[in-house]
């Protein structure tokens, strides 16, 4: 497990507001999630991911704490890791997962699972290139 972006993505016991989730038009594509960081002054950011395959959202609620391997108070107040090549990830048909990780991501009040090979911070909203256009 490595700490991703914790410099620009970071929580304070709870990750930064989950704002607005950006699907690719027409499908359940994920491209992109708009935040707000939990001591932000009103400026917002988005995750932007890159070649996105697997993604599912859990409720802070129903998150399994016994069963999850990362202790986020040794993250250096880091909201997003990587948990690599991870068995959830083994678990899929590898064909387009090569170059692939398994990240996790603390909002809120929920949890964003995504295998995909890339995440960015980028500021402000997302903003596709063209309307329904799916992202590299």
């Amino acid at each position: 497990m490595r700490t991703i972006h914790a410099e620009t993505f970071y929580h304070d016991g709870r990750g930064p507001s989950l704002l607005k989730v950006h699907l690719a038009s027409g499908s359940s594509h994920l491209l992109a999630v708009d935040f707000a960081l939990p001591d932000s002054s009103g400026e917002n950011h988005h995750l932007r991911f890159i070649r996105a395959q697997v993604y599912a959202f859990t409720p802070e609620e129903v998150e399994n704490y016994e069963l999850t391997t990362i202790d986020w108070g040794s993250t250096g107040k880091g909201a997003m890791v990587s948990l690599g090549r991870s068995p959830w990830l083994m678990s899929f048909s590898q064909q387009h997962l090569t170059k692939c990780e398994h990240f996790k991501i603390m909002f809120y009040d929920e949890f964003l699972d995504v295998i995909c090979e890339q995440v960015l911070i980028e500021p402000g909203l997302f903003q596709p290139s063209k309307p329904g256009e799916l992202l590299p």
